[in-house]
């Protein structure tokens, strides 16, 4: 993968074009940009190879699926487990996201639940994970800025 920044304009503005509208297809791209179907399509097959267009996947909202409540959960683990203790992270199906962090945790957990019962459940499961030795919890009350990357595409 290329971690080189060199995106010229019509990349960025493909970029920008893709994230705030993915599903009107390449020919609309084409379009939008003032381009040929066949450069909008070499131009996303690139950003594609290169990592910088990670994924077409759709988002979706836990709290839509009935998963209302967020919280994160700061772990601290017992030395040469990490990857043992992120795979059995990676099991608890309500834990979305698992990175390890420098400082007095070793890693930061993103989990979900269906009420306060459901994550003392998910709680149970995260300190039985092996090499758990100890956990910091805090509820998330509102997200007030999702996760985004567009405003990198400022030149």
């Amino acid at each position: 993968m290329d971690l080189s920044p060199n995106l010229d304009d019509t990349d960025r503005r493909l970029l920008s074009i893709v994230m705030a509208d993915p599903r009107v297809g390449v020919r609309e791209f084409s379009r939008r940009l003032g381009v040929a179907r066949g450069t909008a399509q070499a131009r996303l097959d690139k950003l594609e190879s290169r990592g910088v267009l990670a994924s077409w996947a759709p988002a979706l909202d836990a709290s839509a699926l009935g998963y209302p409540l967020g919280a994160l959960v700061h772990i601290q683990m017992a030395q040469a487990k990490l990857q043992e203790t992120c795979d059995g992270l990676a099991r608890v199906r309500e834990v979305l996201e698992v990175m390890s962090v420098a400082g007095e945790f070793d890693i930061v957990c993103r989990v979900v639940a269906r009420d306060h019962s459901h994550l003392e459940e998910v709680f149970s499961a995260i300190i039985s994970t092996p090499g758990v030795l100890r956990t910091r919890t805090e509820v998330i009350l509102r997200q007030r800025v999702g996760p985004r990357v567009t405003q990198l595409l400022e030149g």
